[in-house]
């Protein structure tokens, strides 16, 4: 299937290139994040840099799934790093590994979610079981448009509000919790999410994001 697809829908030279390269050879091409502002939100790496930018459109808008394993590959090393000088492993039994939700419209649209991709990415390199994956807990109960289509932080927040809810508070109760998305602007979505997950009994949240 993926040789006919490749076949009929051929990749970009610079796709080719991208996925051809290892995690390694990405991590040292992208220039860092010089934000978000936010509490525990963390992104890696700057989305104006016309890499990034394909790199995350490639996993966004064509699910590329070899892009969101180099992704993960460095992604996962960086968390893991990130709980260690925080002490986090050492406290927890685990993390819980959670994709940003998106609405059954944009999946249905689409067919896959980006984050997923990531997380997924991400639960494959874990070989020492740091990490509890729980997609699927973490929705999207209300479809909103697109957040580039608002102007202002205040705009995007209003467009949110009260989007997202966790499904069953019991499995992340008094928990650990990394959120994965793939672009973080203002914070909003995140911001969002986090105000579900703290009402499920979440104890501590770190948002983690490809660009910035």
């Amino acid at each position: 299937m993926k040789f006919l697809l490749d076949f009929l829908f051929p990749k970009k030279p610079s796709v080719l290139v991208l996925e051809a390269l290892t995690s390694g050879e990405i991590l040292k091409t992208l220039p860092p994040a010089t934000g978000p502002e936010g509490e525990n939100i963390i992104a890696l790496f700057d989305y104006s840099h016309p890499v990034t930018k394909e790199i995350v459109w490639e996993i966004k808008y064509a699910g590329n799934r070899v892009l969101a394993e180099h992704m993960g590959e460095i992604l996962y090393d960086f968390i893991i790093d990130e709980l260690e000088e925080r002490r986090i492993l050492s406290k927890e039994h685990s993390a819980i590994l959670i994709p940003m939700p998106i609405s059954d419209k944009r999946r249905f649209e689409r067919g896959w979610n980006q984050a997923e991709l990531l997380t997924k990415a991400i639960k494959k390199c874990d070989t020492t079981s740091s990490f509890k994956y729980l997609p699927g807990q973490l929705v999207k109960t209300i479809h909103t448009e697109s957040q580039t289509r608002t102007s202002s932080k205040k705009e995007r927040e209003q467009n949110l509000a009260n989007t997202m809810r966790v499904l069953n508070p019991l499995s992340v109760k008094d928990r650990f919790v990394v959120l994965i998305d793939d672009v973080v602007t203002t914070g909003s979505t995140f911001t969002e999410a986090k105000r579900a997950l703290k009402a499920a009994g979440v104890k501590k949240i770190l948002c983690i994001a490809i660009a910035h």
